[in-house]
């Protein structure tokens, strides 16, 4: 499918959700629907851990899916991202954050599930495997959707 045709238009905090929701999905999956880490489980396009699908299409959706099901659409796939994103964005506008900061906290939210942790520095390990500092995988998706 073509991602956009999920653009959403919004904006929260001068920040596009779809630029926002892009840069994270180029970061965690290459575009790729049908991706599963090997290391955590994340799942799909945007590396969704599998046990926030149940939870997460309930809210997006109004019913539950099995990871799967999750896995093999597309269409579910991105619903819930962008359902995600805007009540990440909301809830950063909320707290009073825009810009690269409000970016950065919900790159924090998505990749360590704690906004507050967007500057942290620790490496992070997964399986035994490092990944990159919290702190480096927010400024790489600000990085990202400013284009450079």
């Amino acid at each position: 499918p073509e991602i956009s045709q999920y653009d959403t238009g919004k904006s929260f905090g001068g920040v596009s959700l779809d630029g926002l929701r892009n840069a994270v999905i180029a970061k965690e999956s290459t575009n790729n629907f049908t991706s599963v880490n090997p290391d955590s489980g994340a799942l799909g396009y945007g590396q969704v851990m599998p046990s926030n699908v149940s939870s997460w299409t309930r809210q997006a959706l109004g019913y539950e899916v099995s990871v799967r099901e999750f896995l093999r659409s597309p269409d579910i796939q991105m619903r819930v991202i962008n359902d995600r994103f805007e009540k990440m964005m909301q809830q950063q506008v909320a707290a009073g954050f825009s810009g690269n900061i409000l970016m950065r906290r919900v790159a924090s939210i998505w990749y360590s599930g704690n906004s507050n942790l967007y500057n942290n520095t620790k490496k992070q390990y997964y399986n035994g495997r490092e990944y990159p500092s919290i702190a480096e995988y927010t400024m790489d998706i600000v990085n990202r959707y400013r284009g450079s």
